[in-house]
């Protein structure tokens, strides 16, 4: 695209978040629609004209296929931590269509702009949203809200550069207790994505019935620093150890393969909590 074509982007960007509440956007023949504040997942998909996070959905359809077989004629996606629908959706419309799509998002704005985004992708007769956090039990808690970066709402206030305001109460359920109540067996879910926004030790000690009876294909944004500071990395490694071998590691673009063992030692990046995504392998297939 000329220089020209990023200004015009840039400047309707600039223009559309003053005039209303919300912003849309099409991006690879999926629309989107978030609030105008949104300064992360909206304003990327708006100026590079990609599906947010497509690249990591894409890697994780291939790697779930190479290392699990994954039979995705039927069944669930798991999206915890959804935000406005960018990753499920996306991962459903071009990957796995037969699948339903079930995804927690706690945030009040987000879970409506959620809604939205499932009428508008003709995706709401497949899926089943829950506005709710998930956790390791039925709870409770403060989540700390950054208008700049919904996608960075968290029951954890662990990002030093946003200014975190309006706390809300919300509801956290373990996704275990839902799958039971609703009669979900484990067989059913085959593929589980995490962005809890550090939350994810307690997200996945959540469904250690689901990871004991099916060791599903995990994504998780490893929060490496939030993650020790929780004080469940020794309880989450018992889980993880007894059931996954190995995990890759997306670092600045490459895939390194790792023992399982070596998760609590991977160092963060220089002046950030994270280390990026990880994708655990369960046990039998590397030898």
């Amino acid at each position: 695209m000329m220089w020209g074509g990023h200004v015009r982007i840039w400047l309707n960007l600039a223009v559309s978040r003053k005039l209303g509440k919300y912003i849309t956007c099409t991006v690879e023949d999926l629309s989107y629609i978030a609030t105008a504040e949104n300064d992360g997942v909206m304003r990327s998909m708006y100026t590079e004209r990609v599906n947010f996070a497509g690249s990591d959905m894409k890697r994780f359809y291939e790697l779930s296929k190479k290392y699990y077989n994954v039979d995705d004629s039927a069944g669930y996606f798991l999206d915890l931590g959804a935000n406005i629908g960018t990753t499920g959706i996306y991962f459903l419309k071009k990957f796995a269509p037969n699948l339903k799509l079930l995804a927690f998002e706690p945030d009040v704005e987000n879970f409506k702009c959620l809604r939205m985004n499932l009428i508008l992708n003709d995706m709401e007769d497949k899926t089943t949203a829950v506005n709710c956090g998930v956790g390791d039990k039925f709870d409770e808690m403060t989540m700390y809200r950054t208008l700049q970066e919904p996608g960075a709402n968290s029951v954890v206030q662990h990002h030093d550069f946003f200014s975190y305001t309006s706390p809300e109460i919300i509801k956290i359920i373990p996704v275990d207790g839902y799958l039971s109540e609703n009669k979900i067996s484990a067989a059913d879910v085959k593929y589980v994505w995490i962005d809890t926004e550090g939350f994810e030790p307690q997200v996945l000690l959540g469904a250690k019935n689901l990871i004991r009876e099916n060791p599903v294909p995990l994504f998780v944004e490893y929060n490496i620093t939030t993650w020790h500071k929780s004080g469940r990395m020794e309880e989450l490694m018992k889980l993880l150890t007894e059931h996954y071998s190995h995990f890759i590691n997306f670092d600045g673009g490459k895939e390194t393969l790792y023992p399982i063992e070596a998760l609590p030692n991977i160092e963060p990046w220089p002046g950030s909590w994270t280390r990026g995504d990880v994708f655990f392998i369960k046990n039998g297939v590397i030898d």
